[in-house]
C-alpha cells in the first residue's frame, strides 16, 4: 500500500499528539515530617502534680503531583496522611487530600482541606513546634477542642451528624473550629495580582434536611517583606438550625532583613445563642523571632479577652463575666543542624484569669479539676525532621 507523503505527515503528526496524550507523565513528589516530642506539663492544682508525655507534632507523609496538560492548565492533586511516630497509629488521607486544576485562572481544588482563614497562621501564628500553643486552644486562635453539641437533656443534637460531615474527621471533638479542615468541599485561590490573592473556600453537607454549610474567605497581600491578610469564617447551621457563627480575623507581618521577624493578628469571635444573648470574644496575639545562623529564638504573646454574653449550649471553651480573660506566653527555640533537620524546646504558660477555663494543648488534664485561675505550664522539647 503506497502512503503519500502529505498522508505520511498527517499520521505523524496525530500519532505524535495521541502519544503526548496517552503517555503524560505526572510530576509527583514524596515528601513528610517526623516530629516528636517530650513534654512536661504542670500547675494544675492540688492532686495533679505534673506529668511528662511524648507528644506527635503534626508528623505526616505525603504524595503531590503535577501534570501539564497544555495550555498553561495542569492537573494537581495531593494525598497527605497524618501518623503517630509515638504510637505507631495513622490514617490514610487524613491530611490535606485534594485533586484540582491549575492554571492562567488561578487554582481549584476539591476534597479535604485546610481553610482559607488557616493561611493566616504563617503569618501571625507560633511556630510548628508543639501542638500545646494558642492554634490548638479555642479563644486565642479560632480553633477548638470540645465544641460538641448537647441539647438540654445532655443528649448529642441530631445536627452533629451534619457538622461531622464537614469540618474535622468523623468524630473530631473539634469539628466546630473555625480553623479545620473541610471535608466535602471546593476551594478557589486567585492567581497573585500586584500582590493581593484571594481565597474562597465551602464545605458542604451532603445530607438531607441539614441546610448547613462551612464557608472561609481570605484576602491577603504579600510582598518581599510584609504580609497583611483579612479572613472570614461562616458556619450556617453546624450546630442547629438557624446558628450562625463567624470569626473576623485580621493578621500583618513583617520581615526584618535576614535577622528577624514580627508578626500580630486580632480576632473577633461570634457563637449564635437561640434566646439569650450571643457568645462574643476578641483576642490578639503577637510574635517576634530572631535568626542567628542556625539558632531561632521565638517570642509569643497571646491573649484571649473577655467573654461577653451567655455561654452557649456548646462548650466553646470561652468562659464570660469579669475574669475570664487569659494569657498564653511562649518562648521557643531551635537549632537547624542541617536544612532537614532540628533540634528545638519551648517553654509556654497559660494564665488563666479567675474565672477563665483555658487549657493546654495536647494535656493529659482530668475532666472536673477547676483551672480557673490556675497558671499551667508547659516545657516541651524534640526532633524534627522533614523529608
Amino acid at each position: 500500500m503506497k502512503i503519500t507523503k502529505a498522508r505520511s505527515s498527517i499520521i505523524t503528526i496525530v500519532m505524535a499528539v495521541c502519544s503526548g496524550h496517552s503517555y503524560a507523565q505526572s510530576n509527583v513528589t514524596m515528601y513528610g515530617r517526623i516530629n516528636v516530642g517530650m513534654v512536661n506539663y504542670s500547675g494544675y492544682g492540688a492532686g495533679q502534680g505534673s506529668v511528662t508525655r511524648q507528644n506527635n507534632l503534626s508528623s505526616r507523609l505525603g504524595f503531590k503531583g503535577i501534570e501539564d496538560l497544555g495550555g498553561g492548565l495542569s492537573g494537581i492533586f495531593t494525598i497527605e496522611s497524618g501518623f503517630s511516630p509515638d504510637t505507631g497509629s495513622g490514617s490514610l488521607g487524613s491530611r490535606e487530600t485534594t485533586v484540582g486544576l491549575l492554571g492562567p485562572f488561578g487554582r481549584i481544588k476539591v476534597g479535604f482541606m485546610l481553610t482559607a482563614l488557616d493561611d493566616l497562621h504563617s503569618i501571625a501564628g507560633p511556630g510548628y513546634l508543639t501542638n500545646v500553643t494558642n492554634d490548638n486552644i479555642n479563644g486565642f486562635w479560632a480553633n477548638g477542642f470540645s465544641n460538641m453539641f448537647i441539647d438540654n437533656a445532655g443528649i448529642g443534637s441530631p445536627t452533629d451528624k451534619c457538622a461531622s460531615t464537614i469540618a474535622g474527621n468523623l468524630n473530631a471533638s473539634n469539628r466546630f473550629s473555625f480553623d479545620n479542615r473541610y471535608g466535602n468541599s471546593i476551594r478557589y485561590d486567585t492567581p497573585s495580582m500586584g500582590g493581593f490573592s484571594f481565597a474562597t473556600h465551602v464545605g458542604l453537607t451532603e445530607l438531607m434536611g441539614c441546610n448547613a454549610y462551612a464557608w472561609s474567605n481570605a484576602l491577603q497581600y504579600k510582598n518581599n517583606d510584609v504580609q497583611v491578610a483579612l479572613a472570614y469564617n461562616l458556619h450556617h447551621n453546624l450546630r442547629g438550625t438557624g446558628l450562625n457563627d463567624h470569626v473576623i480575623m485580621l493578621a500583618g507581618g513583617y520581615k526584618i532583613g535576614t535577622q528577624g521577624y514580627v508578626g500580630a493578628y486580632y480576632q473577633t469571635l461570634l457563637y449564635s445563642n437561640p434566646g439569650q444573648r450571643a457568645l462574643k470574644q476578641d483576642g490578639f496575639g503577637v510574635v517576634g523571632r530572631r535568626y542567628i545562623g542556625p539558632h531561632t529564638i521565638e517570642l509569643g504573646w497571646y491573649h484571649a479577652g473577655q467573654g461577653k454574653g451567655d455561654q452557649t449550649p456548646v462548650y466553646s471553651g470561652i468562659s464570660t463575666g469579669d475574669g475570664s480573660q487569659s494569657n498564653l506566653f511562649i518562648l521557643g527555640y531551635r537549632y537547624a543542624l542541617s536544612k532537614r533537620t532540628e533540634l528545638w524546646s519551648q517553654l509556654a504558660q497559660l494564665r488563666n484569669g479567675r474565672n477563665a477555663q483555658y487549657d493546654l494543648g495536647g494535656t493529659p488534664y482530668t475532666a472536673g479539676e477547676a483551672l480557673q485561675g490556675r497558671n499551667l505550664r508547659a516545657l516541651a522539647m524534640g526532633v524534627k525532621h522533614d523529608f
